[in-house]
């Protein structure tokens, strides 16, 4: 899946920059009228007026370059892959790591003088009031001292907090002059949005600065809890108890495991929801739960609250716990009809199609 999502990903960049490379049209020649410039001697009959010639006529045929031909029958064949599963229900396999663990913190290596290196490490990229936020740098191939970090809004770069971090060498890290320092920053309730975090050292005399970022928020609704789930034509419905605290319209992305924790698929549903208790359903397409029939496990969730007008941040909710248990659930109750792409999906699958053929 995560080669066809990223070819799939590819479609928008690839048309956008395509008239790029597209060919000129070749313009039709000009017919060129002859003129003799001789002067006659005697008058000339006047003779009965012929009509015109008719202009030559140049067909032209613009073929897109091949290796631009052989993207589109690439991005054809995995979009029409893609269409024989609804978007709200996705197949998922163990090589799809970044939607298995969707808050990552992604660890960069930055590169010093030497052949040195550091990195800042954060244990998620997303954290929730009241969260404490562990922050380390490590070290490779260089002594440091004074080390020290901060924490701005990206927003506005006020300063909202600083701390001298500590050495703890040799734990995590290997031996000689590895490093790992480390600090802890408590929260206070105005830390809401994207936040940079700043660590500064000292080494060989030279101060230096690593920055890295990431986001921090009042959660705008919590998961609660799971019901029971039921059988609706092909999709296995699952209803995800939720406590609103503000309203609007929220997308619940969430990982669909077998008891022994194999992934099956990534669900998706989008709903506008009204403050307080309330449930949000999530659906399972029957082919992509590959005949297992549970239990099953409902985890790696991110609850969005979307923007409402151009400028808003996007705000997350968190859930009371990391995954939730679904009973057993017979297949049986599931009708075999087979996924229907909508006029869309097949206008754009087409398009493909025939640009492959060009």
């Amino acid at each position: 899946m995560k080669k066809i999502v990223s070819v799939v990903l590819g479609l928008a960049a690839l048309l956008s920059g395509l008239w790029l490379l597209w060919p000129e049209p070749v313009a039709p020649l000009p017919v060129a009228a002859l003129v003799d410039e001789a002067q006659p001697t005697e008058p000339a009959a006047v003779a009965p007026a012929a009509k015109p010639a008719s202009a030559p006529t140049i067909t032209v045929t613009e073929r897109i370059p091949e290796p631009i031909a052989e993207s589109f029958k690439l991005m054809a064949s995995a979009y029409a892959s893609e269409l024989e599963y609804p978007g709200y229900s996705r197949p998922l396999s163990a090589e799809d790591s970044h939607l298995l663990n969707p808050n990552v913190y992604v660890v960069q290596q930055v590169p010093l003088e030497g052949g040195a290196s550091a990195a800042i490490v954060l244990p998620k990229y997303r954290f929730s009031y009241p969260e404490t936020i562990p922050v380390s740098l490590q070290i490779s191939g260089l002594t440091a001292h004074s080390v020290s970090v901060q924490l701005h809004s990206e927003q506005n770069n006020k300063l909202l907090a600083t701390e001298a971090m500590q050495n703890n060498a040799g734990q995590g890290v290997s031996q000689g002059s590895d490093q790992n320092w480390q600090a802890e920053l408590e929260p206070e309730d105005s830390w809401d949005g994207p936040l940079e975090v700043s660590v500064t050292f000292s080494a060989d005399g030279r101060e230096q600065t690593l920055k890295t970022g990431f986001v921090y928020s009042h959660p705008v609704a919590t998961i609660t809890g799971v019901g029971s789930s039921r059988g609706v034509g092909s999709d296995m419905l699952i209803p995800v108890k939720l406590n609103v605290e503000q309203a609007g319209f929220y997308r619940l992305r969430a990982n669909l495991l077998t008891a022994e924790r194999q992934p099956l698929a990534i669900l998706t549903s989008t709903e506008k929801l009204s403050e307080g208790e309330t449930e949000l359903t999530l659906r399972a397409y029957k082919a992509v739960l590959r005949q297992q029939e549970g239990p099953y496990i409902l985890t790696s969730f991110v609850l969005e609250r979307r923007p409402a007008v151009p400028g808003e941040l996007t705000r997350y909710g968190d859930s009371e716990q990391s995954e939730y248990p679904l009973e057993f659930f017979s297949l049986s109750q599931l009708s075999d009809e087979p996924f229907q792409a909508s006029a869309e999906e097949r206008q754009r699958l087409q398009f493909l199609q025939q640009m492959a053929e060009q």
